[in-house]
């Protein structure tokens, strides 16, 4: 009597479920760390102009101001130590963003950022992909 070596279709199947279930597992694991990874960097570019506005107000005693987004970055760019970083955008605020989605533009390219200016600060709205809040970074006193 000859004896079949192989697989049955039984054990296949089970080894199959098992590298779903390990992929299914990867795919969000990965999804996570894309998500924390873009926080980072977004707070990175936030602190980073939290930092030209500093040097703005070094150099010239105020804090960046405008009333226009164009104004706004011809004040940010005023300084002689630092400039908006490239692949970084802002756009003016007239108040707090009130929700994430009106600043997910983090994400594009360049990264968008959300500026609110006053005369004690500027504040610096960025999304976070964790938790869907606004984050918010703080030069000077802030707004």
């Amino acid at each position: 009597m000859k004896k079949d070596h192989g697989f049955t279709i039984v054990e296949l199947l089970i080894v199959i479920v098992v590298i779903a279930i390990l992929a299914a597992i990867t795919i969000v694991a990965y999804n996570g760390v894309q998500n924390r990874a873009r926080d980072t960097n977004n707070k990175t570019d936030a602190v980073s102009l939290v930092k030209v506005a500093e040097a703005v107000n070094a150099d010239l005693g105020a804090y960046p101001q405008g009333a226009t987004t164009a104004a706004l970055k011809t004040a940010f760019n005023a300084g002689t130590t630092a400039q908006i970083p490239n692949g970084v955008d802002i756009q003016y605020a007239v108040a707090a963003p009130t929700n994430a989605a009106a600043i997910t533009a983090a994400d594009g390219t360049p990264h968008l950022y959300t500026v609110w200016p006053c005369a004690a600060g500027e504040n610096v709205y960025y999304p976070s992909r964790s938790t869907g809040a606004i984050q918010k970074a703080v030069a000077g006193a802030g707004c």
